[in-house]
């Protein structure tokens, strides 16, 4: 059994974020974070949870959006990051230098509201977005855009000189929650490594185009970072086990983020924890069963309806995730299987 220590925090229910985005977030005064000798930072519960508690509501430190055909597509989100709403086609309002159609704002309000985190990642984009998407791939240009917006918040946070929200106890939030994500070089396979450093070294280096004066090393960093821990959007609730009959998928991604506090939470194929992103693109965890006192509170990584089987799922989480899960219910999968390979030797005798 690995060794848990407990991290306490005062309880709270109010979250005060950085900038002009100031709606009080929510972190379940129960809701702590413990350290695992083998999985690292962790949920934990400090009493009991019943099902359909809210357990906490994270505001995304950078967001961008996913979707085919942006001109044409209803799910477009408006860019400014204390909105995040849909952006209907009909309503939407457009970068005056016509950077990329994946930017727009659901008002003019909006867009003057946004000028300083955009004024960041425009030129970046009218100079790059195209390149990168032909040059290499749309996978690539989105992960290259998350790290563009964390740098642009982040320029917008020491810009604004704004500390409000960068700590509360020992939960961190910010520009310093970013930084306490897990993820390094070494987490990812070299020829990754290899292709993200050549990245950095052509589109992402601190220039006129992206005033960032981060070194290029620390902004690699920052890509193991986010590729370990960044959310896909969806319309419906991803965690629901068991399955409801007929299965619902969560549907089409629409955008990807990166949230500081809702990273911490790790993977079980038996989560307790259903999460969705609400329409602000704030990241909502609810107890989808009753929780125990001392309990890890677990998301999934991925949709449960998609991989069923133990071996598709382990198979996932290397590919993605780069571990071999081993929850309570791959464990108990594991042990039926090879109960059934056990028995299934003498019958082959037989045919």
């Amino acid at each position: 059994m690995s060794q848990v220590v407990y991290i306490t925090t005062e309880p709270s229910n109010r979250i005060l974020v950085e900038g002009n985005q100031t709606e009080p977030d929510w972190i379940h005064p129960q809701l702590i974070e413990s350290t695992d000798a083998i999985k690292g930072r962790q949920f934990r519960v400090s009493s009991p949870i019943p099902k359909g508690t809210c357990l906490l509501v994270d505001r995304p430190y950078a967001i961008i959006p996913v979707v085919d055909e942006p001109a044409q597509n209803d799910n477009l989100i408006c860019s400014n990051p204390a909105c995040n709403r849909r952006a209907p086609r009909h309503a939407r309002t457009l970068c005056p230098n016509a950077c990329t159609a994946d930017v727009t704002w659901c008002n003019s309000t909006c867009r003057e509201a946004d000028s300083l985190r955009h004024g960041f990642e425009c030129a970046w984009l009218k100079r790059y977005a195209g390149t990168i998407r032909s040059k290499w791939s749309e996978y690539d240009f989105g992960m290259l855009w998350v790290i563009v917006r964390l740098l642009a918040a982040r320029h917008c946070q020491l810009h604004e000189r704004t500390v409000v929200g960068e700590s509360m106890g020992n939960w961190k939030h910010g520009w310093s929650g970013i930084e306490s994500l897990c993820g390094s070089e070494d987490t990812w396979p070299h020829d990754s490594v290899r292709s993200w450093s050549a990245l950095v070294k052509k589109y992402l280096r601190s220039s006129p185009a992206l005033p960032h004066e981060t070194s290029a090393d620390r902004v690699l960093h920052l890509i193991c970072q986010e590729e370990a821990n960044s959310f896909g959007l969806y319309p419906r609730e991803t965690g629901h086990y068991p399955l409801p009959s007929p299965p619902v998928d969560r549907g089409e991604q629409f955008a990807a983020a990166v949230y500081p506090t809702a990273a911490i939470a790790n993977h079980s194929c038996l989560p307790n924890i259903i999460h969705k992103a609400d329409d602000k693109g704030r990241m909502v965890f609810t107890a989808s069963r009753d929780i125990f006192p001392g309990e890890e509170c677990c998301i999934s990584y991925f949709d449960l309806t998609q991989y069923t089987d133990l071996a598709s799922r382990r198979e996932h989480l290397r590919k993605s995730f780069r571990f071999m899960c081993q929850c309570e219910r791959c464990v108990s999968e594991e042990s039926t299987e090879e109960s059934t390979e056990w028995f299934a030797m003498p019958m082959m005798d037989m045919l």
